[in-house]
């Protein structure tokens, strides 16, 4: 997906912005190199706690700093999936409008 290429390039601005290597920043919240390299061109998915992590360790004040300025869905009437975690149907609906709304800033 589109977001995930937008995050990784804004992970790697920031990164390179701040003289970082991708070993140091991997190393900091736990990844592996490689992964982070995926991440940073979009060719692996990012787990919520690991945006927060990225966040963190590229001294952003807000993950938003992390996502694209705008995208869209593929198709704007598709739910969001979150999957691998426990969530209820509430909790459900708040990630997906966070990133809806997220999306149109």
């Amino acid at each position: 997906m589109e977001i995930y290429r937008g995050l990784g390039q804004n992970v790697a601005r920031l990164r390179k912005a701040k003289e970082l290597t991708q070993a140091e920043v991997a190393a900091e919240i736990g990844l592996t190199r490689a992964s982070l390299a995926n991440i940073e061109t979009g060719r692996q998915k990012v787990l919520l706690h690991h945006v927060f992590m990225l966040a963190n360790a590229l001294g952003c004040v807000s993950i938003l700093d992390l996502i694209p300025a705008s995208f869209t869905f593929a198709g704007e009437d598709q739910p969001v999936n979150v999957h691998g975690s426990p969530l209820s149907e509430q909790q459900h609906a708040q990630v997906d409008r966070f990133f809806r709304t997220a999306g149109t800033r």
